[in-house]
C-alpha cells in the first residue's frame, strides 16, 4: 500500500470511530406525544383586571402546529374567559382556567390554577427552572443547570459540576421540544466551555418555549446528550 493509499485509509479509519462514538442510540424515530402547552401561567388576577392567555400546540414531533383551542374556567363566577383566552377576574376566589385541543378524537388540555383577589397581584408569569444533563453517547457529559426569564430573555446557566468532553468535533448545544431531534430546535452555539460554571444569554425566548436541552454532534448529526427542564 502507497503512503498516500495509507494515508486515507487511516482518516477513514478515524472518521468511523469518531463516528460510533457519538452515537449512542440510533434516533431515526423522531415520534414524541403531542401536547398542548399554556405560554404565560399566572398566580393570580386583582378583581376586574384581565390577562390574555395563549397558548401553544405542539404536534407529534414536537414542532409548533396551528390548532383551534378551546378555553374554560372551572368557575365562571370568580373568572371568565373568552374564546380569545383573555380571561376576566370577577370575584375572590379560585378559579383553574383550561385550554385544551382535539387531536384524532384525543382531547389534550392544559391548566392554570389562579386566585382572584381584592389586592393588587404580582405574578412572576415566568418562574425559574432547571435539569441534569446526562450524556447518551461514549463522551463525558454531566452536570446540573438553572435557566430563568430576564427581560424577554433566557439566561442559561451551568454549575460548578458541568463536565464535558473536549475532543468530541463539532459540538453544539440547542433548545427543543423534542429530545430526539434539533429539527426545528434553536441552535444556541458552539460548545466551547467544558468544564465548570459559565452562561449563555439566549435572546428573546420564553421561559416556556422549550421543554428540553440537548447536545448534537453536528458534523454527523447524532446526539450525544440531553437535560429536562424542569
Amino acid at each position: 500500500m502507497s503512503f498516500m493509499g495509507f494515508t486515507r485509509h487511516f482518516f477513514w479509519v478515524i472518521v468511523v470511530f469518531i463516528f460510533s462514538s457519538c452515537i449512542g442510540e440510533d434516533y431515526v424515530d423522531d415520534f414524541v406525544e403531542p401536547t398542548i402547552r399554556i405560554n404565560n401561567p399566572i398566580t393570580g388576577i386583582q378583581i376586574s383586571g384581565s390577562h390574555p392567555y395563549s397558548a401553544t400546540y405542539l404536534n407529534h414531533i414536537g414542532q409548533p402546529e396551528d390548532a383551534e383551542v378551546i378555553w374554560s374556567s372551572s368557575n365562571p363566577s370568580i373568572v371568565t374567559i373568552n374564546d380569545q383566552g383573555v380571561a376576566m377576574a370577577i370575584a375572590e376566589g379560585e378559579a383553574t382556567i383550561s385550554v385544551s385541543v382535539v387531536i384524532e378524537g384525543n382531547t389534550l388540555t392544559a391548566e392554570d390554577t389562579i386566585r382572584i383577589s381584592v389586592d393588587p397581584v404580582e405574578n412572576n408569569m415566568e418562574s425559574n427552572g432547571d435539569g441534569t444533563i446526562a450524556t447518551t453517547s461514549a463522551y463525558t457529559l454531566e452536570g446540573t443547570f438553572t435557566i430563568r426569564a430576564d427581560r424577554g430573555n433566557l439566561i442559561l446557566s451551568f454549575n460548578a459540576d458541568y463536565k464535558a468532553s473536549s475532543s468530541l468535533p463539532g459540538l453544539y448545544l440547542y433548545l427543543s421540544n423534542n429530545p430526539n431531534s434539533v429539527n426545528g430546535a434553536l441552535e444556541v452555539g458552539a460548545v466551547t466551555i467544558f468544564e465548570g460554571a459559565h452562561s449563555y444569554v439566549i435572546e428573546g425566548v420564553g421561559l416556556n418555549e422549550y421543554q428540553y436541552i440537548l447536545y448534537w454532534c453536528k458534523p454527523f448529526n447524532v446526539k450525544v446528550g440531553e437535560g429536562l427542564i424542569n
